[in-house]
């Protein structure tokens, strides 16, 4: 079970740590190459395996404007990071006070909490007042205070860098297997079903309604083929994101019929894999004709998955 802690953490609460600090969004190619060998050399060394991140994106706070949407949210960061053996996440809450400290006021607070004997980051990672932290600022502070810096190489695929922004770009784009690519896996989707209209069950494909959380990147409106996850069993489904046009609807859904399963799902957690747009959202200028789609959807779905 990775342990959570938000704000800095309490003064020798961690002991020995690795560790490695960064926004993560995606936990994608990139994040995974860096965080593979830390967890693995956290363990050699009998040490805490230690993510150091934000909350929300320091963006959203010193730029507003261009505040990105998040490829995952606190709780998928967590739920992955636990699956590849991470010891310990720590969410700073980032707000201009903390933007303000300066790299070693930051790295003081940090270090309070913790041993560290190992530093993980990026070449491009910056952090503190007027973004004066860098991998030869650590380094310095390092010698002086017993720990060593490493920077992985930056993970590549075709002739741009695996970055958040590019998969932000496909995933808006409704373009699944590319995002797919650079991540690592399947973009997801982890929320609680809550109650909706129920109007796949009066169009005799009951579906299971998501809440959507604040600032959680949304595909592309349309329908796709998903593998939804119940209590850690994958199962097929068909996904459809959009307003539902046909009944005139305003607000953004995202709704996954799951194949041949029966049962209630309403507050329970699933998280679903979106694998490959179908096509793009429609209005029907009937319900028959709606329903005669959403069996197409579905047969096409179950294809696409099975060869996948």
């Amino acid at each position: 079970m990775t342990a959570l802690t938000f704000g800095f953490p309490q003064v020798g609460s961690l002991g020995l740590a690795h560790a490695t600090i960064g926004t993560f969004d995606g936990l994608h190619r990139g994040h995974q190459a860096l965080l593979r060998p830390l967890i693995a050399g956290a363990r050699r060394a009998e040490a805490q395996s230690v993510l150091v991140t934000f909350d929300p994106h320091p963006r959203c706070v010193l730029d507003p404007e261009h505040c990105p949407a998040c490829l995952t949210t606190v709780d998928e960061k967590r739920w992955l990071l636990e699956q590849m053996g991470l010891d310990h996440l720590i969410v700073i809450p980032f707000t201009a006070q903390v933007a303000g400290l300066t790299p070693g006021a930051f790295m003081k607070r940090l270090m309070r909490g913790m041993e560290l004997r190992h530093l993980v980051t990026g070449a491009d990672f910056r952090f503190g007042q007027g973004r004066r932290g860098d991998p030869a600022f650590l380094r310095r502070l390092g010698e002086r205070h017993g720990f060593t810096v490493e920077v992985p190489p930056t993970v590549s695929r075709g002739r741009e860098s695996v970055s958040s922004s590019r998969i932000r770009r496909l995933v808006l784009l409704g373009q699944m297997r590319a995002a797919a690519q650079l991540l690592g896996r399947d973009y997801v989707f982890r929320s609680t079903v809550e109650h909706g209209e129920k109007r796949g069950q009066q169009l005799g494909f009951p579906t299971a309604n998501l809440r959507i959380p604040p600032n959680k990147l949304v595909p592309a409106s349309g329908v796709y083929a998903a593998r939804v996850e119940i209590d850690g069993q994958l199962r097929l489904g068909a996904l459809s994101v959009g307003y539902r046009p046909t009944f005139g609807g305003h607000n953004l859904t995202v709704e996954v019929f799951i194949l041949d399963f029966e049962g209630n799902l309403y507050d329970r957690q699933i998280a679903v894999w979106f694998v490959q747009r179908l096509r793009g959202e429609k209005r029907f200028a009937s319900v028959p004709g709606l329903q005669q789609q959403m069996a197409r959807d579905v047969e096409n779905a179950r294809r696409v998955l099975r060869r996948s």
